[in-house]
């Protein structure tokens, strides 16, 4: 493959990370809540999906344990977020500074330096040979097709069943919510845990199909840029698709603009800074983008605070 294709493709591989988190983190907004935790979640998964294959031998069994731990997440965020109602940026904030810590310590204790294999690439026969395209999009492996596969689900979840119809109501006008009849608690609840598992699976993804291994920090801030893909793409599920390939295009640039002609000249440390930097512009040409109106504001049903 030219350098050119192969940065595209390393940077498909790279947003998938990003695409799952944005994905987890589109349903819990659209139910009301904003989980600025998902950097810790996505680092806790990562962790754990290491942990599963480091002790059993099996990448299976890693991303199982990921997603077993992005339940365990969403369900202690949902409580904090919904039930008790706690602020929910600063409870964010603490959640990934707790994350952080956690799988430091624990990462120093049992993983030490050790590393994970990698799912391989799957090639779609027929697909994986076509001009210039067909290397970049169909040589892949099954996470990040499988994420490809999840927006679409995930629309359908949002915008086709009474479950995404009451829980966007919900994110709007609770109250009235309440007043049809309707439990807004029992909404966010699955929502959050629902997203939880998928942004866990973002973390997972970085070890079992990009890094190949675990280290302290291995998010390295891929939750926050979920969280502008999520504004970006203004909560529509394929425009978080096209959002999290420019990141993972740009993120990629790091590891290939070397070979990227009159691009090698840039200094290293601005292309260090590129993705983030690409995360800041966006945000700015996304300030159109209008939350939900009621998104991060806690709940409190009429009948439990009489």
């Amino acid at each position: 493959m030219s350098a050119t294709q192969t940065t595209f493709a390393l940077g498909i591989s790279l947003m998938a990370p990003i695409l799952w988190a944005a994905l987890g983190e589109l349903i819990v907004e659209q139910s009301g809540v904003l989980n600025i935790g998902i950097e810790g979640v996505m680092l806790i998964g990562a962790f754990v999906s290491a942990i599963g294959y480091h002790f059993v031998g099996s990448l299976y069994v890693g991303l199982l344990a990921a997603i077993g731990s992005g339940l365990a997440c969403g369900l202690v965020l949902s409580i904090l977020y919904v039930r008790l109602g706690t602020d929910q940026i600063v409870t964010g904030i603490l959640f990934n500074v707790f994350a952080l810590g956690f799988t430091t310590t624990l990462y120093t204790k049992y993983l030490g330096g050790g590393v994970s294999n990698a799912f391989g690439n799957l090639h779609i026969p027929g697909l994986s040979s076509i001009p210039w395209l067909g290397p970049i999009l169909f040589d892949q492996n099954f996470l990040v097709y499988a994420a490809i596969l999840a927006a679409p689900l995930v629309y359908y979840l949002v915008h086709r069943t009474w479950f995404g119809l009451y829980a966007r109501a919900a994110a709007e006008n609770p109250r009235a919510v309440e007043s049809a009849g309707l439990d807004v608690w029992r909404l966010r609840y699955p929502a959050v845990v629902l997203g939880c598992m998928l942004t866990a699976v973002g973390g997972a993804t970085i070890v079992l199909s990009t890094s190949g291994g675990f280290v302290a920090g291995l998010t390295s801030g891929r939750g926050y840029i979920a969280l502008a893909v999520v504004v970006l793409a203004r909560w529509n599920p394929y425009g978080a698709v096209l959002g999290s390939v420019l990141f993972g295009v740009a993120e990629a640039l790091q590891f290939q603009v070397q070979n990227l002609g009159f691009l090698s000249k840039i200094p290293s440390d601005f292309v260090l800074m590129f993705p983030y930097i690409v995360t800041v512009v966006a945000v700015v040409f996304a300030l159109g983008s209008r939350y939900p109106a009621a998104c991060g504001i806690p709940f409190r049903p009429s009948a439990k605070s009489a």
